[in-house]
Formats: C-alpha cells, sequence, structure tokens
C-alpha cells in the first residue's frame, strides 16, 4: 500500500497475495471442519446364513430337524418375568419380551402357555424360533462367524412346516412373514423365510416313509399324536398325495392320559392325585413282559403300582366316550377288511401299550390285516422328510 496525494492507494501485488493466503486459510478450515464432522454410518451387513428348518409344531412337542440335527422340546413356553438366564437352550428375546420354550420354561417364572390350547398356529413364531433357540450350539457358532460384530446376524430359512391346519394357510403365511428380529445370548437375529412352498400335511414325512415300504398305488396313515388322532389316505405318483383326511380333535394321548387318570382315581388307594406328566412317563417305558401283556410301573410316592390292567380300561372309554375316536377306529377297520395297507405313526405309537391296543380294536376278527407300525414312529412324521431330498435337494 502507498501514499499518493494524500489518498492511500492500494497495491494489485499485494492484494493478490491477501486473497492467495486467505483461501488457503478457508480450504484449511473447511477440511478441519469436514475431519472432525460424524462419519455416516456403515451400509454394511453380515451376510445370510442358511439354514433348513424342518418343523413339525405339535400339541405335545415341538419337533425339529435343524441343518441335519434332530430333536423335540415341549410345546410349551413362558413369557418370563424377569431377565433370562444365559447358557441355557430355549431362551430369547424379542422387543422387550423374554421367553423360554419347552423344558426351561418349568423352571422359570411366568405365564404358562400350551401349544395343545388352540395355541399351534397363534404362536407359530415363537415355536419356530424357539426350535433354532433349542438348538445346542447352532446360534452360538453363527454369531461368533458374522463379520459384523455389531450388526445383527441374518437367517435365511428354507422351512418345511406340518400341520393339518392346511386351510389356514393365508394365517400362517401372515405370521411368518412378520417375524420379528429376536436376541438370543446377546446377539440379535433377523429371519427371512426364504420359500413359499413350505407347507405339508401332517404326518407327511410318515407317508413318504410308507411310500418306500409298500409298492401299493393307495394307503392309509393312522397318526395318533399329542393332541388329535388323524385318518388320511394318500394315492401315490411321485410323490404321496392326500386325498381324504379324518382328524378327531381331542382324541390324541392327552384324552388317553385324561381317561387314565380318572380309572387311577376310582382304585381304593387313598385318594391318588396322578400327575399327568409323570403318568405319560409311566406310558412311554411300557413294555411287553409277554405276548399280549405288557407292563406299566407308575410310581407314586414310596410306592409302585402296576396300572397295565386300569389301562386296558381308560382305552375302551377313550373309545366309548369320544364318538369322533370310535367313528374313526372303525373306518380304520373298514380300510383293513378291503385289503388296504394302513401305516400307524405318532407319539402314541411309540408307547407299546397303547399301539398294541389300538391295533388288537382294529384288527379284531381280519384275517391277515396289513396294519403296520412304522419305526420311530414319535418321529418319522419329521424325519421321513428326508426323502424329498433325495428329489430336490436343499441348498
Amino acid at each position: 500500500m502507498s501514499v499518493t496525494n494524500g489518498k492511500v492507494r492500494t497495491d494489485l501485488t499485494t492484494l493478490e497475495v491477501k486473497k492467495s493466503s486467505d483461501l488457503e486459510n478457508t480450504q484449511d478450515a473447511t477440511n478441519a471442519s469436514a475431519s472432525k464432522a460424524p462419519r455416516k454410518p456403515s451400509n454394511k451387513h453380515n451376510k445370510q446364513v442358511i439354514v433348513n428348518l424342518d418343523l413339525d409344531a405339535g400339541s405335545s412337542r415341538g419337533k425339529y430337524c435343524c441343518n441335519g440335527y434332530c430333536d423335540s422340546y415341549p410345546g410349551i413356553f413362558k413369557e418370563v418375568v424377569g431377565e433370562l438366564p444365559t447358557g441355557i437352550t430355549g431362551t430369547f428375546s424379542i422387543g422387550k419380551k423374554n421367553y423360554a420354550v419347552g423344558d426351561v420354561a418349568n423352571s422359570l417364572n411366568g405365564i404358562l402357555i400350551e401349544s395343545f390350547r388352540n395355541n399351534k398356529i397363534k404362536y407359530l413364531h415363537i415355536w419356530l424360533i424357539g426350535a433354532l433357540a433349542s438348538h445346542p450350539d447352532l446360534l452360538e457358532i453363527i454369531a461368533a462367524e458374522r463379520k459384523y460384530k455389531g450388526k445383527p446376524a441374518r437367517l435365511k430359512i428354507n422351512l418345511r412346516l406340518l400341520s393339518l391346519s392346511s386351510s389356514k394357510r393365508g394365517d400362517i403365511s401372515k405370521i411368518l412373514s412378520n417375524i420379528e428380529p429376536f436376541t438370543h445370548e446377546g446377539t440379535q437375529f433377523e429371519i427371512e423365510i426364504a420359500n413359499q412352498n413350505y407347507l405339508f400335511p401332517e404326518g407327511y414325512g410318515a407317508a413318504l416313509e410308507a411310500s418306500k415300504q409298500a409298492c401299493v398305488n393307495e394307503f392309509d396313515i393312522l397318526d395318533l399324536g399329542g393332541g388329535t388322532l388323524t385318518f388320511t389316505s394318500y394315492k401315490v405318483g411321485a410323490t404321496p398325495k392326500a386325498y381324504q383326511q379324518t382328524p378327531a380333535s381331542g382324541g390324541g394321548v392327552k384324552s388317553i392320559l385324561d381317561k387314565l387318570s380318572i380309572a387311577i382315581g376310582r382304585e381304593d388307594r387313598g385318594g391318588i392325585q396322578c400327575s399327568l406328566s409323570v403318568l405319560q412317563n409311566a406310558l412311554e417305558m411300557s413294555r411287553e413282559v409277554e405276548p399280549g401283556k405288557h407292563s406299566i410301573k407308575y410310581r407314586h410316592g414310596a410306592d409302585t403300582l402296576e396300572i397295565s390292567e386300569i389301562l386296558l380300561s381308560a382305552m375302551s372309554e377313550w373309545v366309548s366316550d369320544t364318538p369322533s375316536v370310535g367313528a374313526l377306529l372303525t373306518k380304520v377297520s373298514q380300510s383293513l377288511l378291503r385289503g388296504r395297507y394302513v401305516f400307524a405313526t405318532g407319539g402314541g405309537f411309540a408307547i407299546s401299550a397303547v399301539a398294541a391296543w389300538i391295533q388288537d380294536y382294529t384288527t379284531r376278527d381280519i384275517e391277515s390285516p396289513n396294519f403296520k407300525i412304522l419305526k420311530n414312529p414319535e418321529s418319522i412324521n419329521l424325519i421321513g422328510l428326508r426323502h424329498l431330498d433325495q428329489q430336490q435337494p436343499r441348498n
């Protein structure tokens, strides 16, 4: 800057230097401000893990095969009061609600929900997540192997669901499409059902197994589950297809237990009050001691009761007091009279004393009846689905 005739004159060279300096200072300030700005959250997600899940959410037990591992859990759960314990299977959280599915529910406080009380479809999402959480290490392995530890693990489930409620496909689809993320042992999991054709008739695994054993065009399946007795007729093509189904709702093993409990109470033994769970365990431990004769031991306090004769009375009342059961078993006998094969399945046929009574009742006075109890009747409804993989393997 210089003075000319008393006036201040700005030197152009000096001005240019100032402008350049000001510009550099502005850029430095902008860069400093940008370095302090918070980073935008990453849009990266963990890769989806494929899980093959076969699920039979039965009235008495939920049965599942998950990536080749098969197991079951009692059809009960609790919305737990308080926090969940760690290191225990069958527990998880959805939002702020904590759940315990299966045996673990008996060790925690909360409101008990039982599957057989019309809750099989209503709480299908709980039974499904309960199956995943009941696997001894599936979720822990997926959580440990995910790349982004701060992000949810993502499950892409290839589902095969066994249910009598094929007429409620819309309700089932709505429930499965709206499954919320859940948390297990501190890790959040997101679920996507990968396939649309996931619904199969209850007992379909048994039908697949039966079709391998009998070279016939048609056969029948008699399924005695925890809550329902079902008789289904199949035609055989590339795979079996059901064309007629007769369910006796309320005619399952639980109904037999109720009749047996009442029959035991009639005995003059000082007012015995039976535990249905212990009574069911006694039935499951029944064994044939000689042809046509079984032994069933029921432990009551310090006494061991032999209740095989009482069971015979209870089974008779199961038929006479439940018209739908009587009509269905008559239908079984009529099918056997025609020479058709009837394959028996379900947890009820895993009880030797019960299975023997039903077989004798339905085949009486029929020459060479084709009545066959499938091997592993308590689980073949589910594990028999493996025959589908031979035709169309899953990912």
